[in-house]
């Protein structure tokens, strides 16, 4: 039986994941800090990535035919954490492939990436294709194009997926405190591609038992996914009973021709990866409704509480609220100015060798 490492497991994509692994018949050993939301009954080794030398006594211990690289810091945690996304998404990611080369030299490692690696996209651009150059403005997109390029030179069978907006039906909106003033700053004509987490877990399933060497996957939902961020914030809000923020909470838009000013959020041309990996089961009106119903009561129990939700969303948008800021010329500015980061976190520099140190966080 094929066996699998699957970092990140008790996250948003990390439990589905394993269940769609377990549903082709692969054994699945999960590892992550904390062993919440993995099943009973699967394999569990508790592991911190950033301790290279733990990472590679669980790797001679497991021995794994696969290992999927799902562990991440993820925007917008990455801004207000930069130290802990840069450890995570780069030191962590770089233990995993050198302890794969010394351990099991032979295992495919697959590794979940961002669309965050393309860097800014505008309105009116055409959807992404595997092939357009990444030019990555934030740390989380430097990161993953980075590791990217790490695994590239590795030596490893290899592939990476990048994964568009993922929504889970389950943990819609972590708690994190950096969410909540992030959702006001996406301008709401911002093209979004999001996929149910179900779907991306059904994708690393597929790249497990395939194992395509060399391959770069675009990860997204269907056709009905591609939208703007006004029309699924709109949506979401409506299937969870929550009023939506007027427009002037929201970043305000730039040049719909240049990147310049927008989010790395983009529509990606997805289908060859669904030709090749047959993941797309769930579509966005499929997702609301199962939303609407899954919230149902909790909707009907927020309705006399409405106005005062509402107004203290107004309040939580960076561009409303106390302590107000003009938006700047990129969302970088924003960024930078809301989560307190040096802007020359991220560059927008190109991916480091492998063998060089992570970049030192410089405050």
């Amino acid at each position: 039986m094929k066996r699998v490492l699957l970092t990140g497991a008790a996250g948003r994509v990390g439990k589905y994941a394993i269940g769609a692994l377990s549903r082709r018949g692969i054994e699945v050993v999960a590892t992550d800090v904390v062993s919440k939301g993995v099943p009973e009954g699967v394999r569990f080794e508790r592991c911190d990535l950033t301790d290279a030398d733990a990472v590679g006594r669980m790797m001679a211990l497991v021995k794994p035919d696969v290992v999927g690289q799902g562990a991440a810091v993820v925007a917008p945690i990455a801004y207000a954490e930069p130290a802990l996304a840069e450890a995570v998404n780069l030191g962590g990611t770089r233990h995993l492939i050198d302890a794969t080369k010394r351990h099991v030299p032979d295992a495919f490692f697959a590794f979940l990436s961002s669309y965050a690696a393309f860097g800014p996209a505008c309105p009116n651009a055409p959807s992404r294709a595997a092939t357009d150059e990444p030019r990555p403005v934030d740390n989380y997109g430097s990161q993953k194009l980075t590791a990217e390029a790490w695994l590239r030179d590795s030596g490893l069978r290899q592939c990476s997926l990048r994964i568009g907006g993922v929504l889970s039906i389950e943990h819609l909106l972590p708690k994190h405190p950096s969410y909540m003033p992030f959702v006001f700053m996406v301008a709401l004509d911002q093209p979004e591609h999001g996929v149910d987490a179900r779907d991306v877990a059904r994708a690393v399933a597929s790249v497990a038992a395939k194992e395509p060497d060399g391959e770069l996957f675009l990860i997204a939902g269907d056709d009905s996914w591609k939208d703007t961020a006004r029309a699924l914030r709109r949506d979401v809000f409506d299937a969870i009973g929550l009023p939506t923020p007027p427009e002037r909470a929201f970043r305000s838009g730039a040049d719909p021709d240049a990147p310049e000013g927008w989010f790395y959020e983009c529509w990606m041309d997805a289908a060859k990866s669904e030709r090749e990996l047959s993941f797309q089961r769930t579509s966005r009106r499929a997702f609301m409704m199962e939303l609407r119903q899954r919230r149902m009561f909790r909707r009907l129990s927020l309705t006399p509480l409405r106005p005062a939700i509402g107004h203290a969303m107004r309040r939580a948008s960076p561009y409303l609220g106390r302590g107000k800021i003009k938006p700047g010329p990129t969302i970088w500015d924003d960024i930078c100015r809301v989560y307190g980061v040096p802007r020359t976190l991220a560059p927008g520099h190109r991916p480091k060798r492998l063998g060089a140190a992570p970049p030192r966080l410089v405050r």
